[in-house]
């Protein structure tokens, strides 16, 4: 088999490979005495139908299974070769011709390929970026304390004779509700509870913070990436020969914040392969038992058994879609911290209210 690819040109190529009747007449023969051993047919006894009806029967499905074979896996095998980091998927060249299966016996198949261009995703000591910490305020305790006893408050049902509503009267802030939120090793006075309500709250800003720290730092691989430019009609071609459902004018529409996503994965891949980052399975296990956390939390279940949560983290890893994104977040996480250690951090104290107001 030959496979020749043409020069580069716009980041796009094309690869040829011409088949000869050497690379896959011995697999089709031997594939043809399989379906052979295996053909009933009335008339004949089994494994005994005439090879030549069973040629004529199955020998152009079998062909082409076996071209379609060869031709994924050299195709393959010379991106992997000459190290190819190909976009999208190779297509059909336009100028292919179809394939006469019974006539012919070189095949030829030609496809158009799309590679990234080059670029530096790294960011250094000239970045500057900033880190937010968020005040948290006895406004803010008081008013998850406030939530902690309405939550736990005593319902009251509506009286019509009374003409009162339905209704919930908040509980005591005492031991009984410490007990409640925090189960076993709670508290044991008001001003601990407070104090460690104000350590929850601080815990789940750090979170924001971190997330914004990410927001930033991505923002600033992108402003390096705004100048490089891809084959965007192959690309088009490729999303929508992909997408049977899309139709050119959705792409159109679409197509801006495509190119960024794909600036971002491009760029995450170069960032994980210069800091030596890798995904592992515990801690993608780890962060789907944080997800599995927050989400009994915002349930008002505080103290969840450890077992129950890698229970409920095993069954969301199960879906993937959840899989993939989970992987791709702990993987972002890990980009940013080792970006954290390359950056200039500009530490930033700034109220919820500013806060809030970088996502407007």
């Amino acid at each position: 088999m030959q496979v020749n690819q043409s020069e580069l040109k716009d980041l796009m190529a094309v690869v040829t490979l011409t088949i000869e009747p050497a690379d896959y007449q011995e697999e089709v023969a031997k594939q043809l005495k399989e379906v052979r051993h295996k053909a009933q047919m009335p008339g004949f006894r089994p494994g005994m139908v005439p090879a030549g009806l069973v040629k004529k029967m199955y020998g152009k499905g079998i062909l082409a299974d076996v071209l379609n074979k060869l031709v994924g896996e050299n195709l393959q095998k010379h991106i992997e070769d000459n190290k190819l980091q190909i976009l999208g998927e190779p297509l059909p060249n336009a100028e292919q011709g179809n394939v006469d299966l019974d006539h012919e016996e070189t095949f030829t198949f030609a496809f158009d390929i799309a590679v990234a261009p080059e670029f530096d995703a790294s960011l250094n000591g000239k970045n500057k970026i900033p880190e937010y910490t968020i005040e948290v305020t006895d406004e803010m305790v008081n008013k998850q304390v406030e939530a902690y006893t309405n939550r736990y408050g005593e319902y009251i049902p509506e009286d019509k004779e009374k003409g009162t509503k339905a209704e919930v009267k908040p509980c005591a802030v005492d031991a009984e509700l410490f007990a409640k939120v925090y189960g076993a090793d709670a508290p044991k006075d008001e001003a601990g509870f407070r104090a460690r309500v104000k350590e929850d709250i601080e815990r789940s800003l750090a979170e924001e913070s971190k997330y914004r720290f990410g927001i930033d730092v991505k923002a600033a691989v992108l402003k390096k990436m705004e100048k490089i430019t891809f084959p965007e009609e192959f690309l088009k071609r490729w999303v929508l020969a992909t997408n049977e459902k899309m139709t050119a004018e959705e792409l159109d529409k679409d197509f801006p914040k495509m190119i960024e996503e794909l600036k971002w994965h491009l760029a995450k891949d170069q960032l994980m392969k210069a800091h030596k980052i890798d995904v592992q399975k515990e801690e993608v296990e780890a962060f789907a038992k944080r997800i599995a956390k927050m989400q009994f939390m915002q349930y008002g279940l505080m103290n969840v058994e450890d077992d129950m949560l890698a229970n409920y983290a095993q069954e969301m890893l199960k879906n993937e879609d959840q899989l993939r994104n989970i992987v791709e977040r702990v993987a972002e996480d890990k980009i940013f911290a080792a970006v954290k250690g390359v950056v200039k951090v500009e530490p930033k104290t700034v109220s919820q209210e500013e806060f809030d107001k970088l996502f407007k």
